[in-house]
């Protein structure tokens, strides 16, 4: 006995001693920092009112009613999503107070019975008090939750003690529980009750039954040996043990009890397959991407850094993703036998997609074909620029050049060589369709995806200002200085390229009016309190005029609906309209379709990682029109937006003026009222070359000399224009999106033949 006295008297001197210090820190000013610096409670409480803890971040998508629903879940080691606690079941808050500290609503921080019990049967040689005994609070616990302070020693209890003690001056019962609630750790790298219901039960903790807020409070003692999935039978001894106390204190009558604690649990854990993914699709790579990197510009700080804030910061990130599309796209993309089969030095063809509507918001991504094994590998339509090939020209030239006047929709230049194109000094660059076929309007330069033309427009264009509006109006982002020659502006020839995810959001200027969007993967990204931390631009820039914008958009039309139209392949997705352009670079290494409907726009690249010529020139069409086609269906009809100011006029067809008596054959052509060419004369630049010389500089808006064939400034590689020997009477590649029909329309009263090429070199193919 005299031992016993001894070691109580040592606790009392212990509990006097801890009662002082808490009175003096009790009496102390509230505003008095030293008081809370010392235990960093106040830390602890403004984690708590600010979530500023490890908490799961939740991406949203739109389901087709426009309501937003979770698509997937994001974190780092630990998994936690807040939920109030007005959404938890009332028995599931009972059954952890009536395992873990009964007299919760009684005491102030500290169960002083419990702790002395608990020091006693530490002391050496001591164990008068039976059961269980353990000390801590939930006030305790949820320290040692957000703190991690889990030291062995009495200078960590003193600690807690007194955090406990003041965070009860500071908070009220219900925001304690709320927050132990959330925090506390339920196996499987699982915190917190909302996370563990999704986990176990595959339901919102809101639909919990008494069983299994039991089984979850039983839990709490030993995450690892009491996980119901892995220790079933420890579990069902604990979630008994838990029902029991419910019992005794008065939570659950006789009846309730003998139900619960006869039941069976079941285990769900579907929602971790749905939410708990291992690999992301491309779109969620590009999403994390996106956001990580926009979080390193908005905060000025490293990329672990704002990696660490997106899976730790539980913010509610509401995608730009449509599940239904993205679901076609891999759907397409997985089937490699049909789409992807073949090979070069062992490895099958990939190709990339995105599609975007008109605001810059990415519906859909796919960055490879075939099964994606790892996160955040290589993803094509983000990160692996290509050469676009002809898909270059509508940007690089053609809108431009409307843009400022340079040319109309109908001027007519000469479809012939460059003096000096090429390194050596000899002329170029050579068309795909093998022969040169004289003066053209533009509609059937577009159409037919003629070469030269553009490098003409070019020349009075200026690469400067190409580049420019390329970098700036449009986003193109891996445009350097050495792209800024013809080859690359006009042809597609880059030292780099584009990925899919830039030529979308440019192309896009051709169906909204002229605004450009950065693309996007999110519309917001908010903090667990509602605050928003990311939100995506929402009014675009003007990157061309809408009466430009509304001009390309029927120049790209033609493509898809002209009788010699390179983009024919996708004419059939709907009976919707689309404008698009296609595009193929040196020796066939890459295939392009861009292509925009009245609702999205798509863009798809085609080709080898390591180049190899793709022998199936409608490929990357053929992927386009099978998604698309799937995407538009039951999608109401809908047309392109015209524009007031544009009239519609009848032309000349030889000469790009307006329609006069004398001319032999029109079409139509689309005009700012203010802003059209004169009236035709008879006089058509189809019949000499002189002639053809002179009205040149008349028929576009800036006296521009189209059939000026004098050296090019710049000097771009020969590698970056397709090569392939076509002779003088070869006809072209007769492959999906294209056509057979060799021969350039000529006037009724002189025809003319196409010229050959002079040069013996591989003629250029780029479509």
């Amino acid at each position: 006995m005299d031992k016993l006295f001894k070691k109580l008297s040592l606790f009392l001197t212990i509990i006097i001693t801890f009662s002082s210090l808490f009175t003096v820190f009790s009496v102390l000013s509230p505003n008095s920092e030293s008081r809370f610096d010392f235990f960093e409670a106040n830390d602890i409480v403004n984690n708590i009112k600010n979530l500023e803890m490890n908490m799961t971040s939740v991406i949203y998508v739109q389901d087709s009613q426009g309501a937003w629903v979770e698509y997937q879940r994001l974190h780092g080691n630990e998994n936690r999503i807040w939920v109030s606690i007005d959404k938890m079941p009332k028995q599931l808050i009972n059954a952890f107070i009536a395992i873990e500290d009964q007299r919760f609503y009684s005491h102030t921080g500290v169960d002083w019975k419990r702790t002395g019990a608990a020091f006693i049967n530490w002391l050496p040689n001591v164990n008068i008090l039976a059961g269980n005994q353990g000390g801590s609070t939930l006030t305790q616990q949820l320290i040692k939750n957000i703190t991690s302070d889990n030291e062995q020693d009495a200078k960590r209890k003193f600690r807690e003690i007194i955090r406990a003690l003041t965070i009860e001056k500071i908070m009220d019962k219900k925001s304690i529980l709320e927050a132990y609630l959330n925090t506390i750790s339920l196996g499987n790298g699982i915190c917190g009750v909302q996370v563990a219901s999704n986990y176990y039960f595959n339901k919102d903790v809101s639909e919990l039954s008494l069983v299994e807020c039991a089984c979850l409070a039983g839990i709490t003692k030993n995450p690892s040996a009491y996980n119901p999935i892995s220790f079933k039978s420890n579990n069902d001894e604990r979630r008994r043990l838990v029902l029991d106390e419910m019992n005794k204190q008065g939570y659950i009558n006789d009846s309730e009890y003998i139900d619960a604690y006869n039941a069976e649990i079941t285990i769900d854990n579907t929602q971790k397959k749905h939410f708990e993914i291992d690999i992301n699709n491309y779109f969620v790579d590009a999403l994390i991407d996106d956001i990580i990197a926009d979080l390193t510009v908005k905060y000025d700080c490293s990329t672990d850094t704002a990696s660490s804030m997106l899976y730790n910061g539980g913010y509610k990130i509401y995608a730009t993703m449509d599940r239904e599309i993205q679901s076609t796209m891999e759907n397409v993309y997985s089937n490699v036998p049909r789409y992807f089969s073949q090979r070069l030095n062992g490895a099958n063809v990939q190709s990339s997609m995105t599609i975007t509507d008109y605001q810059g918001h990415i519906v859909g991504i796919v960055g490879g074909a075939g099964e994606k094994k790892v996160n955040r590998g290589l993803n094509r339509a983000t990160s692996a620029p290509r050469q676009p090939g002809s898909t270059m020209k509508p940007m690089g030239v053609y809108a431009p050049a409307i843009d400022n006047g340079t040319i109309y929709y109908s001027s007519i230049i000469e479809d012939k060589p460059l003096e000096k194109y090429y390194k050596d000094g000899k002329p170029g660059p050579k068309e795909w369709y093998g022969y040169y076929a004289g003066n053209m309007t533009v509609p059937k330069a577009i159409e037919r995806s003629a070469n030269t033309i553009p490098c003409h427009i070019l020349k009075d264009l200026g690469v400067e200002y190409s580049f420019d509006f390329l970098t700036k109006k449009l986003g193109l982002k891996h445009l350097v200085e050495n792209d800024k020659n013809i080859s690359s502006l006009a042809l597609g020839g880059c030292s780099y390229g584009v990925t899919t995810m830039e030529s979308a959001a440019a192309y896009a200027v051709f169906g909204n009016g002229g605004i450009y969007y950065e693309p996007t993967t999110y519309y917001k990204v908010e903090r667990p309190n509602g605050e928003i931390v990311l939100s995506a631009d929402s009014n675009g820039q003007r990157a061309i005029k809408q009466d430009t914008a509304y001009i390309m958009n029927k120049l790209l039309q033609g493509v898809v609906y002209g009788s010699q139209g390179t983009g024919s392949g996708i004419r059939h997705y709907s009976s919707m309209k689309a404008y698009a352009k296609t595009g193929t670079s040196s020796e066939s290494n890459d295939l392009w379709m861009v292509a925009g409907t009245p609702y999205y726009v798509g863009s798809v690249w085609y080709g080898f990682d390591s180049n190899g010529t793709i022998y199936n020139q409608g490929a990357a069409a053929r992927i386009w029109n099978t998604v698309m086609t799937d995407v538009h269906k039951g999608l109401e009809y809908k047309e392109f937006e015209g524009v007031d100011e544009l009239t519609e006029v009848d032309y000349c067809y030889y000469s790009g003026k307006l329609l006069g008596p004398k001319c032999y054959r029109s079409a139509k052509g689309y005009f700012v009222s203010d802003h059209q060419p004169e009236v035709c004369d008879g006089k058509h630049v189809w019949f000499n070359s002189e002639s053809s010389k002179t009205t040149s500089k008349t028929s576009s808006a800036t006296s521009s000399n189209t059939s000026n064939s004098s050296a090019v400034t710049s000097k771009p590689t020969e590698s970056a224009v397709e090569s392939g020997v076509v002779s003088e009477t070869s006809k072209p590649n007769t492959s999906v999106g294209q056509t057979s029909d060799s021969t350039y329309e000529t006037p009724p009263i002189i025809p003319q033949a196409p010229t050959s090429n002079p040069q013996t070199q591989s003629t250029a193919q780029t479509q």
